[in-house]
């Protein structure tokens, strides 16, 4: 390509102009104006140093037309001629008009065409140019957003330069959102980008695909939607999306943790409970009722794939997809048991075991069998759903009935405690049922498991 620096050679060559004949440029020649661009007018170019059309350019000695400045500039909405030789693209029309006089420069590749002058462009609408759009795809497309310091989708960059939407959506297979981005990144998540930005700010074409936007710098276009829990797991039906807390839990029963977690897996866990919820990929947690303190929240927000399902979602951090059983199940209940009466939920310690006495776990866990197990001591104490607690002193403190919330294994109609809480039995023979320090008289302490 001829520099545009060239233009003292092209001076001598002007009065030979009209001899010129013209010569077809490398892409698709034009044969009339009027199907490649509508003229704008003479303007000033090179003002303070800056280009009216500040896009890509190039210059011909021998073969600048209308035409092939069109073509050259099909991406850009305005092109402009100048000195003869110069062809210049850009996206905004030039500001600073002249007088059409003062483009009088005749093209070097049509002598019967104007192309500018000194530092005077003549300028068209560009009829070739395409707005590029985001890709249509089989996904929503979500929009274009701010893209700057935190990820707006942070996982799984690709970079490529024949980057397009549907290589990203390929390369991003599992998540529910993705999106491309200065050109050529490709970027995934499964949380919704937050901050919206006007979409002429996603204005970058495509590496891969002109046609295409790809965001710009710091501007990325998104598609996606989150993943729709299933209606129903086998008895329970879908809830929703809720907050959960470390420190107050939206379920206080069971808690079962499984890095290849299904919410088929945490329903049969949750078998006898009135509620089940996902967590965080492979937590689950089930429950006779739904705390208050749990406050519903977009089902966007319950994002991350199950460990052993990745169709499907399992809440995030501290939130829960949750769903509730259709069959009507009853509150478990604490019932007296012959030669003992039920007492409280008590506070329990690994480190200080309320009751000192034998011990059983066993996966079918009642308040039968815990009784049977701890006949002859003054108390008894079911705890976790599975373990049983004997003793003849007490230590330890009671507690609030609600901290009791786990079913027993073998009986999901009775209560059998929780974490680091007993349901507390004790025995027709003890008068006053309080917290003792225990004695070098105590029995020592068994450990019986039965599967």
């Amino acid at each position: 390509m001829a520099s545009i620096s060239s233009r003292a050679g092209f001076r001598a060559a002007v009065s030979l102009a009209c001899l010129v004949a013209a010569q077809a440029f490398p892409h698709q020649p034009y044969k009339r104006l009027d199907t490649s661009s509508a003229r704008g007018g003479c303007f000033v170019d090179n003002v303070d140093g800056k280009r009216a059309l500040p896009g890509a350019s190039y210059s011909s000695d021998n073969s600048m037309t209308i035409g092939s400045c069109a073509t050259f500039c099909s991406k850009f909405k305005y092109f402009g001629l100048e000195y003869g030789i110069e062809c210049y693209c850009g996206d905004s029309f030039p500001t600073q008009p002249a007088a059409d006089s003062d483009c009088s420069f005749p093209c070097s590749g049509d002598s019967t065409q104007t192309c500018g002058a000194g530092n005077r462009l003549n300028v068209y609408t560009n009829y070739l140019y395409v707005e590029p759009t985001p890709a249509t795809l089989n996904v929503p497309y979500v929009g274009c957003f701010v893209d700057e310091g935190a990820r707006a989708l942070p996982d799984n960059l690709l970079g490529a330069d024949d980057m397009t939407a549907q290589k990203c959506a390929e390369h991003c297979t599992g998540y529910s959102y993705f999106g491309v981005e200065y050109g050529r990144e490709c970027w995934c998540g499964n949380k919704p980008a937050k901050t919206p930005a006007p979409e002429s700010e996603c204005s970058m074409r495509c590496a891969g695909d002109d046609s295409q936007l790809c965001g710009d710098k710091g501007r990325i276009n998104v598609w996606g939607s989150p993943v729709q829990s299933p209606a129903t797991v086998g008895e329970f039906q879908y809830v929703g999306c809720f907050t959960d807390d470390l420190d107050e839990r939206s379920l206080t029963g069971k808690i079962t943790y499984d890095s290849a977690m299904t919410l088929e897996a945490c329903a049969a866990a949750c078998d006898g409970y009135s509620y089940f919820g996902v967590e965080y990929g492979s937590q689950c947690y089930c429950g006779t009722d739904l705390r208050p303190t749990a406050q519903q929240v977009s089902q966007a927000e319950c994002a991350t794939r199950c460990g052993g399902d990745k169709s499907n979602v399992c809440g995030d951090a501290d939130r829960l997809n949750v769903f509730i059983s259709q069959s009507g199940k009853k509150t478990p209940v604490n019932l007296g048991i012959i030669g003992f009466s039920y007492k409280s939920c008590w506070t329990d310690d690994g480190s200080a075991r309320s009751l000192t006495g034998d011990v059983l776990r066993n996966n079918n866990m009642t308040v039968e069998s815990c009784a049977a197990f701890c006949q002859g001591y003054n108390y008894f104490g079911v705890e976790y759903a599975s373990e049983c607690y004997c003793g003849n002193e007490l230590g330890g403190a009671a507690a609030h009935e609600e901290d009791c919330s786990q079913i027993c294994s073998g009986n999901h109609g009775q209560w059998c405690g929780g974490s680091g809480r007993l349901n507390l039995y004790v025995s027709g023979t003890v008068t006053n049922a309080q917290p003792q320090t225990a004695t070098s008289a105590s029995p020592a302490q068994h450990s019986t498991f039965i599967a």
